[in-house]
């Protein structure tokens, strides 16, 4: 399989912010504005955040099971 071939076939990617988009993202710090890049809803943000405390701590408790 000729990769360099396969990946000069693909339609170059373009993407063009809305006005109030542009705004947001210029005046965001960059942990504001990646979920917004990525579209994330809250619960697909948790789930991110989980996975990747996972991976780096090993294991993460249940919410329910933290102490208040």
């Amino acid at each position: 399989m000729d990769r360099d071939r396969l990946v000069g076939l693909l339609p170059p990617v373009e993407y063009h912010r809305e006005t109030d988009e542009r705004q947001l993202f210029d005046e965001a710090a960059l942990p504001a504005a990646l979920p917004l890049m990525l579209k994330l809803d809250q619960e697909a943000e948790y789930l991110l955040c989980r996975a990747v405390a996972e991976r780096a701590l090993g294991s993460v408790p249940e919410p329910e099971a933290l102490p208040e």
